[in-house]
């Protein structure tokens, strides 16, 4: 079955089947494949069957869609492996494989096969064990012959380790207690480091070729969550499928779930070459038991590792929002008959959103907002690199579009080809009282006026996605009164309850009947306005907003006057 593997901005990688004819992508829920991210557009692309292939089409999208790395114009059919990428969300094409065995290697991924198991989970927990022992439950010759190495194992683990040593311990313990030649410990991959399970601990004799597990015994551990025991594999017609069995001809196989009481979390995995060294149900039994043990102080030495992390990381995000909230204007520049306010609010401790103000001269000022593609540390490293190439152009003598023109090389050449950056860059002058901007993929400003509400509507691509976008300029008159709001989608797409969003139109009725109050007054009710209509519902985005009001010639002459 042909399949997507989806790599989104803010969680685990994941798949999805690509059924029936039609199959559509973008922000909206009413899409086959709905991710909320600001990126896409609601609807941005769609997968079409085309017999038995698959072809894919943008739906003219504000950012386009780019297969393997070339951006789409028209119909293309998709082969096996295909890179699709729209905005920050990364997608394979994937016609479907299948395996029988898994090579041992760091990073491997493994497949899955047919199902057999001998042992349930709750046979193998040490808790319950040590319950039974204790009421007799136990046959007691059962009981001395796994006691010893049950004492061993756990007073061994009593000792913290860090999260490597630890497993290497488990792997010692392990060659103890069962006669095995060969093992290794696997443990699933954690959230954000995609699926499947990952080679951690692998042992064998020198000179061996690398060691392989059948996908059919792994398949039965971690979806059954039941051991597996094989007396004899070569003869077992349990695994006739299974290739990998036969080809190292393995004679016997021990294979038990890493099970913390919640969740089975890996493996362990130990056979034998040799006939005479066959495992028993006591191996079983014993090491399912031992799995258990480690299986609980895995989790809680990662859980020990996270809280460690998570305080060194809260400590350093803290020195990050105070070094993020010096590279913004620290206050508002005084404007000879203009009136400006500059706010910004991340919705995590450091956001993506950045806005300036920058004099290029006594007469000429220049207006920065720009949004960075995602949230959070990466978001806030690529707006800080944005910042300081905006400050170390601003000196030179580029023009608006040059300006932007620039700053598009410096990120497609340094930034990664996810993260991009929406941003309106202007400058006024105050002798002509004229703004010259560029508006590269933003939210188009508002402008209003004696003649009503305009927008500003964008005049290029959005910054460091194609490095052959070339930037215009446009020119907009300021007449005594008019008033320039300039924001972040953080705004307009803030949700109520109700999953709606604000949106530009609410935006600008705001405004409308409005040009006359204070601009801090404006400033606060704009607040107000968006608390009250997203009251309840979760904060999404960073907020970021610019207002510049051309005074009114009476308010000049009394300001001269003063």
């Amino acid at each position: 079955m042909p399949s997507l593997r989806v790599q989104p901005p803010d969680r685990a990688p994941f798949e999805v089947e690509l059924r029936g004819e039609l199959f559509r992508i973008g922000r909206s829920a009413q899409n086959d494949l709905a991710i909320p991210t600001l990126s896409l557009s609601r609807n941005h692309a769609q997968l079409s069957r085309n017999g038995v292939a698959w072809r894919i089409e943008d739906c003219g999208s504000r950012n386009g869609t780019f297969v393997n790395q070339k951006q789409l114009s028209g119909q293309q059919d998709l082969r096996d492996g295909d890179e699709i990428r729209m905005g920050d969300v990364l997608l394979f094409f994937r016609v479907g494989h299948e395996a029988s065995s898994v090579e041992l290697r760091p990073g491997s991924a493994l497949t899955r096969g047919d199902e057999t198991y001998i042992l349930r989970k709750e046979d193998m927990s040490f808790h319950r064990f040590a319950q039974e022992s204790r009421s007799g439950e136990v046959p007691g010759a059962e009981a001395s012959d796994l006691w010893p190495a049950l004492s061993e194992a756990a007073a061994t683990l009593i000792t913290h380790y860090p999260i490597q040593a630890l497993l290497d311990v488990i792997m010692d313990i392990v060659f103890r207690a069962v006669p095995a030649q060969r093992g290794a410990l696997l443990l699933r991959r954690e959230e954000g480091e995609g699926e499947g399970l990952e080679p951690r601990v692998v042992r064998q004799p020198p000179g061996q070729p690398p060691l392989q597990i059948s996908s059919t015994i792994v398949q039965q551990v971690m979806e059954r969550q039941q051991a597996v025991l094989t007396l004899d594999a070569m003869t077992d017609d349990r695994f006739e499928q299974a290739k990998s069995i036969r080809i190292q001809g393995i004679r016997s196989v021990l294979c038990v779930p890493l099970w913390n009481e919640r969740a089975v979390i890996g493996l362990i995995y130990v056979d034998n070459l040799l006939s005479d060294r066959a495992f028993s149900h006591s191996d079983l039994r014993l090491l399912g038991l031992i799995a258990n043990m480690a299986a609980v102080k895995v989790e809680n030495s990662r859980l020990l590792e996270e809280q460690i992390e998570k305080e060194r990381l809260d400590e350093q995000i803290n020195v990050a929002a105070k070094i993020q909230a010096r590279l913004l204007p620290q206050s508002d520049p005084e404007i000879p008959g203009y009136e400006v306010r500059g706010l910004t609010r991340s919705c995590y401790e450091i956001g993506g959103d950045y806005f300036d103000f920058i004099w290029r001269g006594e007469r000429r000022l220049a207006l920065v907002i720009a949004d960075v593609s995602g949230k959070g540390v990466g978001a806030a490293l690529l707006m800080a690199a944005f910042q300081s190439a905006v400050r170390t152009l601003a000196p030179g003598e580029l023009d608006p579009a040059g300006m932007v023109n620039r700053l598009n090389q410096v990120l497609c050449e340094n930034s990664p080809p996810e993260k991009f950056v929406t941003a309106f860059y202007g400058e006024l002058d105050l002798d002509a009282h004229t703004l010259t901007y560029v508006n590269a993929g933003h939210n188009p400003p508002l402008v209003l006026g004696a003649e009503g509400l305009r927008q500003l509507a964008p005049t290029g691509p959005v910054i460091g996605v194609i490095a052959q976008a070339r930037y215009r300029a446009q020119t907009q008159q300021f007449r005594a009164g008019d008033l320039l709001v300039i924001y972040t989608d953080g705004i307009t797409e803030g949700e109520n309850v109700g999953g709606e969003e604000l949106g530009i139109e609410r935006l600008g009725d705001y405004f409308t009947g409005r040009g006359e109050q204070p601009i801090d007054q404006l400033t606060q009710g704009l607040n107000e306005r968006l608390a009250e209509f997203t009251r309840g519902a979760p904060v999404k985005d960073d907020c970021t907003l610019i207002l510049l009001r051309r005074r009114a010639q009476e308010a000049e002459l009394l300001a001269v006057g003063a």
